[in-house]
């Protein structure tokens, strides 16, 4: 399977299963708490565009880095969630136990779908042909 195809169809699957998820997600939550709200909103497209975004690359890097990819790929998976500590730190949004799944089930939902594709990838690469 080519790059390009593994790329749209990467795409095309993380956009459906975490909008499904979104919309479950917002079914069951109290529509009247704004900062739940906004946690949620702000999970959903971190997640979806970092993860677009390192998948990508991982895909793009595929036949350059093809021994670092696993590094690659935990390096990224370490940035996510660095970068979202980080937003917490700056925002006015305190995040207890209660409100901690809110962001972990649109993390694992993205990880759980681009280890699918990194892993795709990496079965379709040929490393018997380094010299």
């Amino acid at each position: 399977m080519k790059i390009k195809q593994v790329a749209f169809q990467f795409t095309g699957v993380l956009f459906l299963l975490t909008g499904l998820t979104y919309l479950g997600h917002q079914y069951l939550i109290n529509k009247d708490d704004q900062v739940l709200q906004k946690l949620i909103d702000f999970s959903y497209k971190f997640n979806v565009g970092i993860t677009l975004l390192f998948t990508i690359t991982i895909f793009l890097l595929s036949q350059k880095l093809k021994d670092q990819l696993g590094f690659v790929f935990m390096v990224g998976s370490f940035i996510k969630i660095a970068l979202f500590l980080l937003w917490l730190k700056t925002s006015a949004i305190s995040v207890d136990k209660s409100t901690y799944m809110h962001f972990f089930i649109p993390y694992f939902l993205c990880l759980i779908v681009e280890i699918f594709y990194v892993s795709k990838i990496l079965r379709n690469i040929n490393f018997q042909n380094d010299n």
